[in-house]
This record gives structure tokens, C-alpha cells and sequence, in this order.
């Protein structure tokens, strides 16, 4: 196996998810060779408000707590957890089981951390904790490898270099409340790179790195708060007159938050970094190509760049033709497209991709297109949340494809039952947790006027007379 696969993705205390809530990406059993191909796609299916969105929100959470050493520090962090995180449990418990390879052999990684608030009235890392097993071992125990308890290490497995392990130990005082072992590892640990080479625990947190590395995630624009969360925090500030450093750390913040990666393409104003332009470039050229499929008139894409110190500002431009026109000006549909471009790619190349509403502004027959394309070539994995039950049908071709996620936040999986089709069975309500019992009938009376003052006939007729 060349890359992280995610196993099982646990998570309790986000939006409405008082309860924990697992997602299975693979057989309980594993056995040697890995046959991931069948096991790359999951689609989540519920009714509003079942908590869809607050699973991919938290996946986006644990990415920055591995990667983002001053993720926590960040006041918009701050805001938005304060946001969405549920209002009764008052923590956040995410948990990851993921397969890597370690010295030639194949090992499942468990990665569990809690949030809670302190009483400076700030989210903070109460536990962290890395464990590992054989990945084939009959049993379910796990060997710890580092256990983080209010913000200090309580273990770590360094049993052969015990200045190495003070030096860990020391280097890590009074940050792990607000930052992952694994995002202040390679700053800290660094010097001591040839002494790490050979410690079990420490290879494991580079592991921990590169699942956070392997992960990408995209939320849809409504779930996305963070420009209401800079404009209400902004007013804030101003109302309270905090100086101008605090105002720019906001707005640092809000941008840090936004962005995914310095090379993605937005389908707005993209901000590149001059040494990757080059590959920026290229990348556009490949986003022609893809647009192209869905917009045959497409005869190229672009780039308005514009220098800014060490970084191009750059526009995309459509060209059809004669006919030229800014993305932000382009369908809803297209812009879709545009936004998903480096998350499929990344997907197909490799990584582990969570997609919020992949179905909105997507045509039926593009979405299952792309799902068809992606379940066959695609390396990596892709976990996405819809409504539309289209794919369904297409889904229900690989295994652990399917999960609904019930009114009470409880996942039923989808198991192949004889030639049922579980599009059919989720539309007449007939899907364990998820009973659609509503009926056309039940909209009688409430667009009904309550008076002819309400009526849009008699406002009409007041206005033109």
C-alpha cells in the first residue's frame, strides 16, 4: 500500500451531533493483500438538519489540528467552534482509524483527540492519543504510542533513547493545550531527525502528518461561515475600539481559514505563490480540458495575473470564441465545477477527499458520471454527503458505499439486499432511520391567505391601482 487509507471516522459534539457517529470505510476484517478498489466512494444520505454537514465540518477540524500549529490560536478558530460545536456535550471528540505501512509491514493507526473549553473560556486539546496494531491481528488491542492529558505527554513509546524522550518531553512545554503533537513535531524535532528514524512513536506522528497532508475538504458555500463570522467579529471590534494588529489577525485568519492550499483554484481571485505559478499554469490547462466535457464551446481558459510582493493574484477568464467571461460571472453550475476540480483530481491521485452537498448545482447525469469515473480510476477515497438519490444505483456497485444518516443521528449502511434498489426503498420511506412521511396533502392551508389584506392579488392591485 503507497498511501494512507482511512478505515473508520468517528466524531461526537459537532451542530446536532450530541451523540458519536461512525463511518465505516472498509471490511471489520482485514487481511493481506489490501483490496481498497471496491471500498474508495461513500455517499451520505439524510434528511435536513441530520447532521450531514457537521461530519465533513469536523473532518476540516481534525485537517488543521494535525497540520495548523496555531489553528487553535487563531480568533476565528475560536468564533467558529464556539459556533458549531454542539451546545449541550460542549466537547468535540473526533476519532480516525487509518492503514500505513511501517518497515515493510501494515499496521492500523487509532487517533483519537477531545476538545473542551478552559476556563479562559477557549476550546483547548483536553486529550490526544496515538495507538497502533498489526493490521491483520485477530485482536483489537492497541499499543500506545503517545497520550497527551492537559496539554502535557503522560506517555510516549520511547523506550531505547531516553534523552531523546526528555528532549520531546521538554520541547513540547506548554503547547500541546492549544496545538497537536503532530503539528509542533517537525518544528521541534527536526534537529534530531537521523535519532527519529528508528522510534516507532515518532515515525507514527509522521504518519499522523501525512494522513492530515492526504486529507482535503470541501465545504459547500452555505455551510461555510467564515466571512459572517469575520463581518460580526469585525463589528465587534469596532464597537469595543481594539486596535489595529487585532482587526489584521482577523482578517489573516479569515483568509488562513479559506484556503485549502496556496496552488487551488477558486473560481474567484486566487492567490499564488511566484515559485508555484508554473504549476498553476498547468493546472489550469488541465481544468480546460475537464470543463470542456461539460461546455464543448469552451476554447480556453485565462489567467488575468496580477504581481502582489512574493504572489500573483490571478483571475480566470472563459473564453468562447469571440466571447469572454470572468468565472464569478459563469453559471452556478460551472462554478461548481470549477471549485471541485482540485478536490477530484486530488482524489483520483491519491487523497482522501470529504465533499459537503456534492449534488448542488450538479446536473444528475454529470454527478453519476463523475462517480462512475472516479469509483474506477480513482486512487484514493471520496466521502460525500447529498440529497440527490440518483447515484445511488451507481453506488450500490462498490461495498460501504452507502450510509444514511437518521433523524436521531444514527448511520444505518446500506447492505445489498436481493435486486432491491435502495434509491426506490429511500424514496418510499422503507430505509431503516429514515422515514419519509411526508405527503403533498400535508401542504394544504399553509400558503392559504389568512385575510384579503394578505392576498399577493390585492397587493398587486394597491400598487398599480
Amino acid at each position: 500500500m503507497k498511501h494512507i487509507y482511512l478505515v473508520n471516522y468517528r466524531v461526537k459534539g459537532i451542530k446536532t451531533l450530541e451523540e458519536e457517529v461512525s463511518l465505516s470505510f472498509y471490511k471489520k476484517t482485514i487481511t493481506m493483500p489490501l483490496d481498497t478498489k471496491e471500498y474508495n466512494i461513500k455517499g451520505i444520505y439524510g434528511i435536513n438538519g441530520s447532521g450531514k454537514s457537521g461530519i465533513v465540518a469536523s473532518v476540516d477540524i481534525l485537517r488543521n489540528l494535525l497540520l495548523d500549529d496555531g489553528y487553535l490560536n487563531n480568533p476565528m478558530v475560536q468564533k467558529n467552534l464556539d459556533a458549531i460545536i454542539n451546545k449541550k456535550s460542549k466537547e468535540l471528540f473526533i476519532g480516525a482509524d487509518f492503514l500505513a505501512e511501517y518497515k515493510e509491514k501494515t499496521y492500523l493507526y487509532r487517533y483519537e483527540i477531545l476538545l473542551k473549553k478552559t476556563v479562559t473560556d477557549k476550546y483547548a486539546i483536553s486529550s490526544e492519543k496515538l495507538s497502533y496494531r498489526l493490521a491483520t491481528s485477530k485482536k483489537d488491542d492497541f499499543n500506545s504510542l503517545i497520550e497527551v492529558k492537559n496539554g502535557i505527554i503522560d506517555y510516549i513509546d520511547i523506550k531505547n533513547d531516553e534523552e531523546l524522550k526528555n528532549t520531546f518531553i521538554q520541547s513540547t512545554l506548554n503547547l500541546l493545550s492549544m496545538a497537536t503533537v503532530s503539528s509542533v513535531f517537525l518544528d521541534k524535532m527536526y534537529p534530531y531527525e537521523e535519532q527519529i528514524s528508528n522510534i516507532v512513536s515518532l515515525d507514527g506522528v509522521l504518519l499522523l502528518i501525512n494522513l492530515g497532508i492526504r486529507m482535503k475538504v470541501y465545504m459547500d458555500q452555505s455551510d461555510n461561515h467564515i466571512d459572517y463570522l469575520l463581518q460580526s467579529m469585525l463589528m465587534y471590534t469596532m464597537e469595543t475600539e481594539k486596535d489595529d494588529t487585532y482587526i489584521d489577525s482577523l482578517r489573516k485568519g479569515a483568509l488562513r481559514l479559506n484556503r485549502s492550499s496556496i496552488d487551488a483554484i477558486s473560481g474567484g481571485t486566487d492567490l499564488i505563490a511566484k515559485p508555484i505559478y508554473t504549476l498553476y499554469e498547468k493546472k489550469v490547462k488541465r481544468l480546460k480540458e475537464f470543463i470542456k466535457i461539460f461546455k464543448p464551446d469552451l476554447t480556453d481558459i485565462r489567467i488575468d495575473r496580477k504581481e502582489d510582493g512574493d504572489n500573483y493574484v490571478c483571475n480566470l477568464n472563459m473564453v468562447y470564441g469571440d466571447y469572454v467571461v470572468h468565472t464569478e460571472f459563469e453559471s452556478t453550475g460551472v462554478k461548481k465545477l470549477i471549485r471541485l476540480f482540485d478536490y477530484l483530481q486530488f482524489m483520483v491521485r491519491g487523497g482522501i477527499v470529504f465533499i459537503d452537498e456534492f449534488d448542488s448545482n450538479l446536473h444528475d447525469v454529470y454527478l453519476c458520471a463523475l462517480l462512475e469515473y472516479l469509483m474506477e480510476y480513482g486512487k484514493g477515497q471520496l466521502c460525500f454527503t447529498t440529497h440527490n438519490v440518483g447515484p445511488m444505483d451507481v453506488l450500490k456497485r462498490n461495498k460501504k458505499s452507502i450510509d444514511f444518516l437518521s433523524i436521531d443521528h444514527k448511520i444505518y449502511p446500506w447492505t445489498t439486499n436481493g435486486n432491491y434498489s435502495p434509491s426506490k426503498l429511500y424514496r418510499k420511506g422503507m430505509i431503516e432511520g429514515s422515514p419519509f412521511n411526508v405527503d403533498s396533502i400535508d401542504f394544504i392551508g399553509i400558503f392559504d391567505s389568512i385575510g384579503v389584506n394578505d392576498t399577493a392579488e390585492t397587493d398587486f392591485v394597491k400598487f398599480f391601482g
